[in-house]
C-alpha cells in the first residue's frame, strides 16, 4: 500500500482550486446585470455539480457560460472550469491545453485582483497536473509557491487559505512533512481566525491528519481523522473518496489490518455508487489487496492485486508500479509458486528513483524470501540493505518529528508575539535534546551491554542443556539394557532347570545385539526387526507349540530407510509376551491361538508401527515396577525428541478383539516422516 495512497491526496489540490473559483469575481466586463447574474448562476451550478460529480451536467452548464460570456474573464473563468473538470475525468492533455490558453491570456493583460486570482488558479491547477499524472513534487511545490506568493499580495484571506493548503499538500507530496504540518496549521489557524465556512476546513483536516500518519504520529492523525468525520456531510464525492482512503491508510501503518481491511471494504461499496471514479476504484482494489496479503489471505487479493497492475501498467506509473510488482511477489509467494517469484524478481527489478518506501517494502520481501529458500548470502545481502534505508527513514521521521514540533513551538509563539520566551524555549529545547542525546547514549550503552551479558548466559545455558539432554538419554538407555537381560538370562535358567534344550548361541546373538542397540540412540527398522526374531525365538520356546509370530512389512517400506528409537519396539513385544501370552492357559482344544503380530505399514505421512497379542489387556493400574520402567522409558524418550520437532511421534495401547471375538492388546508407534531425532 505504502505511498500509492498518497497519490489519491492530490484530488484535495483541486478541490482547493475548486472552492477558490467560486468565488464572485471582482470585475466584470460590460455586459448587463441579467447577464451578469446569469453567469454568476451558472458557476455556481457548476461549481456544485462538479462537487457532485454531475459530469454531464457541468459540460453543457461550462459550454453555455462560454457562449453567453462577452467578458474575456468571465470566458476564462469558464475555461479554467473546463479545465478542472478535464482534471477529475483524468484528461489531462485537454486540461492542459485549457491551462496553457488561460495563462497565455494573462501573460497578455494588465494585472488586476481578479485575474491574479485566475492566475492562481492556473498555478494550482498545472502543479495538481504534474503531481497526479506525473507524481512529481518538485513542479507540485514550485508551482504551489508561486501561487502563494500571488495570494499573500492580495487582501482576500480565504484564497490564501487555499494556497497554504496546496503548499501543504505539495510539500507532503515531496516528503518534507514538518513544512507540511506548518502549513496546514498556518491555514487552520488563518481559517479559525476570519471564522471561514466549515466545508473549507475538510481538505485541512483532512490533510494534516495524513501528514501525521506519514510521521507515525498516530495519535495526533486520529484527532484531525475525527475532526473530518465530523464533516462528513459537507464533503464532495473525492473528499470522501479521500477520507476513507486516509483512515484506512492510518489503520495499515499502525499494523491494525483488521480494521484497515473495514475501511477499505467500505470504500469499495462507496465507489461502487460512483462507476465514474475508475482510478480510484482500482486505488482501492490495490489497498485491499495489499491488506488480504498481509492478512495472509492470497485467494482474496489474486483478483483485485491483477486487476490493479492491468489498470496502471498502461498508463506507466514508474513511481507505483514497482510496489505492485513488490505485491505481486508477496501473491506469489503465498500461493508457494517459487517460480513464478523467481520469474517476477528477474523481470522487474527496482528502477532508479523508487520512491524509499517501495524500496523498503521490496527489500523486506526479498530478505523474506531467500531466508526462506534459503540462500543466506542474498538473504543477509538484502537484510543489510533492509536496514540500512529503513533506519534512514527512522530518523528523517525523527527528524520532522522534531522539527514539527519546533515549528509549531515558533508558530504559537508567533501568534502570542513573544519572541523572548520563544528564545527562552529554544534554549531549553536545545538543552532538552542534549540531556536525551546523553541518556539516550547512556542508554544505549547499558542495552548493549546487557543484551552481550544475556547472550553469554543463553549460550551457557543451552550448552548446559545439551549436556543434560544427553545424561538423561544415556540413563534412559542404560536402563533398557539390565532390564531386558534379565528377563532373557531368567528365561534360560528355567529352561535348564526343566531339562529343556537351551539356544545359548541364540542368547549370546541376542544380547550382543542388545548390547549394541543399547550403545546408540536410534536404529534402522531393519536391525530393530532383527532383534525382535531373536528375542521372539528365544521366548516362544516358553509359550508352547500353539505359539506363532507374524512379521507384516508393507511393501512400500524399506525397514533399511526407516529409523526409530533403539529397543522401542522391542518393549512393546515383551510386554505383549510377559502380560498377554504367558498368561494364557495351554491349548489343548486347539480353540485357542497364542499369536503375536507386528505390522508396518504407511498412513498419512506417517509410518504405523503396531503390535497385536491375544490374550488379556494390559491393566496399566496393575502391572509391576519393570513393566513400568519400560513404558516410561517410551514416553521419556517420545517427550525429549517431541520437544525438538513439530510434528509429533506418538505411541498408545488399547484393546481390541480379533475375528472371533477375543480379546487382545495393540501396541501402536507412530512415527511422521522426515522426523528428527537429533538431540543436540
Amino acid at each position: 500500500m505504502k505511498n500509492i495512497h498518497t497519490k489519491v491526496a492530490l484530488s484535495v489540490l483541486t478541490i482547493s482550486i475548486l472552492a477558490g473559483a467560486c468565488q464572485k469575481d471582482k470585475k466584470a466586463g460590460i455586459i448587463s446585470a441579467e447577464e451578469q447574474a446569469k453567469i454568476e448562476t451558472l458557476k455556481k451550478e457548476i461549481h456544485d455539480s462538479i462537487r457532485t460529480f454531475n459530469v454531464n451536467f457541468a459540460k453543457e452548464a461550462i459550454q453555455e457560460g462560454r457562449s453567453l460570456a462577452k467578458d474575456s474573464d468571465d470566458y476564462y473563468d469558464f475555461t479554467m472550469y473546463s479545465a478542472i473538470l478535464f482534471f477529475y475525468t483524468s484528461q489531462s492533455d485537454s486540461m492542459l491545453s485549457d491551462v496553457n490558453r488561460v495563462m497565455d491570456y494573462l501573460s497578455k493583460q494588465p494585472t488586476t485582483p481578479r485575474r491574479n486570482q485566475m492566475h492562481i488558479k492556473c498555478l494550482q491547477t498545472k502543479a495538481a497536473y504534474y503531481a497526479q499524472f506525473y507524481l512529481n513534487p518538485d513542479s507540485l511545490v514550485y508551482y504551489s509557491i508561486k501561487a502563494c506568493k500571488i495570494a499573500e499580495q492580495e487582501p482576500d484571506f480565504e484564497q490564501q487559505i487555499l494556497c497554504y493548503n496546496n503548499l501543504a499538500d505539495a510539500y507532503k507530496q515531496k516528503g518534507e512533512l514538518a513544512q507540511s504540518a506548518n502549513f496546514y496549521r498556518k491555514a487552520i489557524y488563518l481559517a479559525d481566525s476570519i471564522h471561514t465556512s466549515k466545508d473549507n476546513y475538510v481538505p485541512l483536516y483532512s490533510g494534516i491528519a495524513t501528514t501525521y500518519t506519514a510521521l507515525y504520529d498516530f495519535e495526533q492523525s486520529k484527532i484531525w481523522l475525527d475532526k473530518s468525520l465530523e464533516l462528513w456531510n459537507l464533503m464532495m464525492t473525492h473528499e470522501k473518496f479521500n477520507y476513507l482512503n486516509d483512515r484506512g491508510n492510518d489503520y495499515y501503518y499502525q499494523g491494525d489490518y483488521i480494521n484497515c481491511r473495514s475501511i477499505f471494504l467500505q470504500m469499495d461499496t462507496f465507489l461502487q455508487a460512483h462507476p465514474e471514479l475508475e482510478w480510484e476504484k482500482h486505488i482501492c482494489n490495490v489497498n485491499l489487496a495489499d491488506t488480504y496479503l498481509k492478512l495472509k489471505q492470497p485467494q482474496k487479493a489474486d483478483s483485485l492485486l491483477h486487476d490493479g497492475i492491468a489498470f496502471f501498467e498502461p498508463m506507466q506509473y514508474e513511481t507505483v508500479l514497482p510496489y505492485l510488482y513488490t505485491l505481486q511477489m508477496e501473491l506469489a509467494l503465498q500461493k508457494e509458486d517459487r517460480k513464478q517469484v523467481e520469474q517476477l524478481i528477474h523481470k522487474h527489478p527496482l528502477p532508479k528513483g523508487t520512491k524509499p518506501e517501495h524500496a523498503l517494502a521490496r527489500l523486506d520481501f526479498l530478505q523474506r524470501y531467500y531466508t526462506e529458500k534459503p540462500d543466506w548470502e542474498k538473504a543477509c545481502h538484502y537484510q543489510k540493505a533492509y536496514n540500512q534505508l529503513n533506519d534512514s527513514l527512522r530518523n528523517d521521521r525523527v527528524r520532522m518529528n522534531t522539527a514539527d514540533l519546533q515549528m509549531r513551538y515558533e508558530r504559537d509563539a508567533t501568534v502570542l508575539n513573544q519572541k523572548i520566551y520563544i528564545g527562552q524555549k529554544e534554549t531549553e529545547l536545545l538543552q532538552t535534546y542534549i540531556g536525551l542525546a546523553l541518556s539516550i547514549f547512556i542508554l544505549l550503552l547499558l542495552l548493549i551491554l546487557l543484551y552481550y551479558r544475556r547472550r553469554q548466559t543463553k549460550f551457557k545455558e543451552e550448552q548446559m542443556l545439551h549436556r543434560i539432554v544427553g545424561l538423561r538419554m544415556e540413563n534412559i538407555r542404560n536402563r533398557i539394557t539390565p532390564h531386558f537381560i534379565y528377563n532373557a538370562l531368567n528365561h534360560e535358567l528355567l529352561a535348564q532347570q526343566q531339562g529343556k534344550p537351551t539356544q545359548l548361541d541364540t542368547l549370546v546373538n541376542l544380547l550382543r545385539q542388545g548390547q549394541a542397540l543399547a550403545n546408540v540412540f536410534c536404529t534402522s527398522l531393519k536391525e530393530e526387526l532383527d532383534f525382535i526374531q531373536l528375542y521372539v525365538q528365544i521366548e516362544g520356546e516358553a509359550l508352547g507349540d500353539d505359539f506363532c509370530c507374524e512379521i507384516i512389512l508393507d511393501k512400500e517400506i524399506e525397514p533399511e530407510e526407516v529409523t526409530l528409537p533403539s529397543m522401542m519396539i522391542q518393549i512393546f513385544v515383551e510386554n505383549a509376551i510377559k502380560h498377554g501370552l504367558k498368561n494364557l492357559p495351554a491349548d489343548t482344544e486347539g480353540k485357542t491361538e497364542k499369536k503375536l503380530m507386528l505390522l508396518v505399514y504407511r498412513k498419512e505421512n506417517c509410518i504405523c508401527i503396531e503390535v497385536y497379542n491375544s490374550g488379556k489387556p494390559l491393566n496399566l493400574q496393575n502391572i509391576d515396577q519393570k513393566t513400568q520402567n519400560g513404558l516410561r522409558v517410551i514416553s521419556q524418550t517420545i517427550q525429549l525428541l517431541n520437544e525438538r520437532n513439530k510434528q509429533q511421534m506418538s505411541y498408545s495401547l488399547t484393546e481390541y478383539q480379533n475375528k472371533t471375538g477375543e480379546p487382545g492388546c495393540c501396541a501402536q508407534l507412530i512415527i511422521p516422516e522426515n522426523y528428527n531425532f537429533n538431540i543436540n
